[in-house]
């Protein structure tokens, strides 16, 4: 007897570990998910925040004022950043481009100083173009404005499209998480469905019965999401060491945290959620039945 209730418990742990690891390989594909859609968002502000919008500038003010200008139109809640080139600066590009120096050729430099203004990810959107072209046209001292609206539009449609099929991974991945966490709880509940019935016959509440295994079912969650954390953690490492060694600077720690949060809340919600059906059904069942399935 006491060989049979070893080898019962032997098994129940064996199920317990089992469930715990099904949680944490799901959560760790969700995670990877996740780490891709936080990297995803950090490359896209990264290229929008690199189009620039070419101003040229009035002839007539020192560079003084222009940088004053510059300093002044840097406060406004668009810009993320500006380049002042001078007329100087940018007839050397100009001849670093062409081979010779135009001021040296004409005996004067005829080009005139020039603005990159470099917009926040969020105003790089198609509809906010408009919005920015006419305010940096209402500053003082600018002469003609250029920018790439195509490229913009561009980088904006690749970007929507990406995050669609991201969207719909996450919802089918999320729907398998459940699935899996489903029938690794159900399959611990099953393994104390005789305990359960024990319970019931000795006049035990259904909350009373139920309560234990919900509990259990929790922390089987937040053990095996833990473990989904670290082996995302030790796969950013690995990665940042061998394949992506800029890998961090496209994951926030702020995200991060985030996506473990949610992992978290994944992991013990669905394994409570599903724990809680499991044990009312073995609660219900007749006893008859109990021994036939």
């Amino acid at each position: 007897m006491t060989k049979h209730k070893k080898t019962r418990s032997k098994a129940f742990y064996h199920t317990h570990l089992l469930c715990i690891i099904s949680i944490a390989m799901v959560l760790f594909i969700v995670g990877c998910l996740g780490l891709a859609e936080i990297a995803g968002n950090a490359i896209r502000k990264e290229v929008e925040e690199q189009i620039a919008f070419n101003i040229l500038l009035k002839e007539g003010n020192s560079d003084e004022e222009n940088k004053a200008l510059c300093t002044k139109m840097e406060r406004e809640p668009f810009v993320q950043r500006i380049r002042y080139i001078s007329a100087n600066e940018v007839a050397e590009e100009l001849g670093k481009e062409l081979g010779e120096d135009p001021v040296m050729v004409l005996g004067y430099n005829p080009l005139q100083p020039q603005m990159q203004v470099y917009v926040k990810s969020e105003y790089a959107h198609p509809d906010s173009l408009p919005i920015v072209d006419t305010k940096i046209r209402a500053w003082d001292s600018v002469e003609r404005l250029s920018y790439r609206q195509d490229l913009f539009h561009t980088v904006h449609t690749k970007i929507k499209a990406t995050e669609r099929i991201l969207l719909i991974l996450a919802i089918v991945l999320l729907i398998i998480s459940f699935i899996q966490i489903n029938n690794t709880t159900r399959l611990l509940i099953y393994s104390k469905r005789y305990q359960i019935r024990t319970l019931s016959l000795v006049g035990a509440s259904a909350a009373f019965i139920r309560r234990p295994f919900v509990w259990h079912s929790v922390f089987d969650g937040l053990f095996g999401a833990t473990l989904a954390c670290l082996l995302l953690l030790a796969a950013i490492f690995a990665l940042d060491k061998y394949q992506l060694p800029m890998l961090w600077n496209y994951l926030p720690l702020r995200d991060l945290g985030m996506l473990a949060v949610t992992l978290l809340m994944i992991g013990s919600l669905v394994s409570a959620f599903t724990a809680y059906r499991a044990a009312r059904r073995y609660v219900r069942m007749d006893g008859s039945k109990m021994y036939l399935i």
